[in-house]
Parts: C-alpha cells; sequence; structure tokens
C-alpha cells in the first residue's frame, strides 16, 4: 500500500462555525467516515484499502487538536485508532486483542516525531486490524465451546496450555473438543496454541527481552526448539528477524504475511 503524504490531511484553524461558513470548509462528513469505518466492521480489507487512498487524494479535513503539528497528528492519529478498535470489536475481534493492539499502536505513536511515518503507522494499521477482523469472523460460526477456547488461548498464552485444560473450562472431553476445533478452525489444537505463541514471540522481538526468555515465557520447550518453529512459521530465525526490524520495518512493526 502506498503511503500518502500528511499533507493529505487539512487541519481546520478555526473551530468556530462562523468562519468555516467564511472559509466553506468544514470537517470531512460523517456519512464518510461511517462508510470507511463499516469496512473494518465487515472485515473488507480490499474497501479499507481503496477508501483510505480516495479520503487521502480527496484530503481528509479534521479538526485542530494542537498548535503542534506533530502532536496534531498524534493526536488525530489517536482519535481514529479508537474508532478503529470499536469497530473491530463489532465486527468479531476478540476484544482483548483489540484493546492490546490499540494500546500498544498508540505507544507506538507516541514515540514518532514524524507526521508522515504516523500517517503511514496509521494506514498499516487499519488494514491489519481490518485483516483480522476477516479472519475472525470465519470464526464466528464456531460453537460457544469454540469461541470460548479460542478466547482463552489468547488471554493465557503464557499459561500451560493443554486440549485437557482447555476442554475442562470448555465442558467438553479433550478428544471431542480437539475434531470440534479443527472442523471449525481449520487446523488441529495444538497447532493453533503453537502459532499463536509464535506471533506474540513475533512481536516481543520489538523489546529486549533475551531471545530466551521469550522462548521460556510463551512455553516453548527449548530455546532451539522454540527457534526451529519460528523459522518454520516466518521464514527467518528470531535473530535474524530482529536485526532487520528496523530496516524492513521502520513504523516498528514485524509484519509476516501470513498472519491470522
Amino acid at each position: 500500500m502506498t503511503q500518502q503524504s500528511a499533507n493529505a490531511i487539512s487541519v481546520l484553524e478555526q473551530s468556530n462555525l462562523f468562519f468555516q461558513r467564511e472559509s466553506g470548509r468544514t470537517h470531512t462528513p460523517y456519512e464518510t467516515e461511517r462508510l470507511f469505518y463499516s469496512c473494518i466492521t465487515a472485515g473488507n480489507v480490499a474497501q479499507v484499502q481503496f477508501l483510505m487512498q480516495s479520503l487521502l487524494q480527496q484530503t481528509v479535513v479534521a479538526g485542530k487538536l494542537s498548535n503542534d503539528p506533530v502532536r496534531q497528528m498524534q493526536y488525530w492519529a489517536i482519535c481514529c485508532i479508537t474508532l478503529a478498535t470499536r469497530c473491530a470489536i463489532q465486527g468479531g475481534l476478540d476484544e482483548t486483542t483489540a484493546y492490546n493492539l490499540s494500546d500498544e499502536s498508540i505507544l507506538q505513536i507516541d514515540r514518532m516525531r514524524d507526521p508522515q511515518e504516523i500517517l503511514g503507522f496509521l494506514q498499516t494499521l487499519c488494514v491489519r486490524f481490518t485483516s483480522m477482523v476477516r479472519d475472525s469472523r470465519a470464526k464466528q460460526n464456531a460453537p460457544a465451546a469454540v469461541r470460548k477456547c479460542l478466547h482463552l488461548i489468547e488471554t493465557d498464552l503464557h499459561g500451560k496450555l493443554t486440549a485437557a485444560s482447555l476442554a475442562k473450562r470448555c465442558a467438553l472431553s479433550p478428544d471431542y473438543l480437539c475434531v470440534l476445533f479443527k472442523k471449525h478452525v481449520g487446523m488441529p489444537l495444538s497447532a493453533y496454541i503453537r502459532s499463536r505463541r509464535l506471533y506474540a514471540a513475533r512481536d516481543l522481538l520489538l523489546t529486549d527481552k533475551p531471545i530466551s526468555e521469550i522462548a521460556y515465557d510463551l512455553g516453548f520447550c527449548s530455546e532451539s526448539y522454540f527457534i526451529s518453529c519460528f523459522k518454520r512459521q516466518f521464514g527467518q530465525t528470531p535473530r535474524r528477524a530482529r536485526e532487520q526490524r528496523d530496516l524492513l520495518f521502520p513504523d516498528g512493526r514485524l509484519d509476516f504475511p501470513g498472519e491470522s
């Protein structure tokens, strides 16, 4: 996705309606925003990308939130993230996942000092939210026990997750939960847990936490096994991914293909 210039965001210099009437400039209409955010709720990635490009080509008009240009973009981006988060939850994304991604993203924006970098990061984030909604919507028709299991996995990746422990909390036998899970999620329960742990590990590579600690905190039996699993999932070792993150992902994200 092409990142647009931050100049595509125009700021109203006056919040007074008189001056807005005189200049003929007002906020971007609510209906336009509603259409955009409804596409996030629907998990429609292609439409979100198209609307973002269209809106930025036409120039988005935002209210004045700060006299400082960087803070203006930061505050505006945070408003957008807040709306996108709620729309993603409404679309079916696990609320813990959505809120955590929102919090993490706002912290990243707080560290940014380039308006263009903020805008590019926001574009990427909107697509990421929409993709996650799309993937989660495919699981919405799953039985309540499977949905509960998915939530338990997402919120307890550092714990000892087994078919037996999850089945007990879902009031099912381990064998039946495994059959049900694979039928509705499309992959074995153990493979899904491992995959989610690897994505959590990928995000932890943005910190200074030692790779060995990341491996053990996320339940891998050894560092070598973790490295092997990580390379199989993402095509490179954790160390290589950490070394390349600033060069390949200037917005601070390790954004590998195939995230579910």
